[in-house]
């Protein structure tokens, strides 16, 4: 079961949605594969990570996250990883 399942609505085409959001995950020094379909995300944060999956349909991204730090609540990750998409 994931650890958080973020549903989010896109006000931008897939294409600029993924460049930001890989742009935000590589200068937390992070890797991001994927596409304007679906990819894969991880992020290292204070000795852990945040890592998941997400897809795109249309104008709706989901995201996954299959590990996080206990202490980082699920909004917390949807608002730094989707601010500004």
């Amino acid at each position: 079961m994931a650890a958080c399942d973020l549903n989010i609505n896109l006000t931008q085409p897939a294409a600029d949605v993924v460049r930001k959001l890989k742009a935000k995950v590589i200068a937390q020094g992070g890797t991001f594969t994927g596409n304007e379909i679906s990819g894969n995300i991880h992020v290292p944060i204070m000795g852990s990570h945040v890592s998941g999956t997400y897809t795109i349909a249309g104008q709706q991204m989901n995201m996954l996250i299959d590990h996080k730090p206990f202490f980082l609540s699920c909004s917390q990750i949807e608002g730094v990883l989707t601010a500004g998409l």
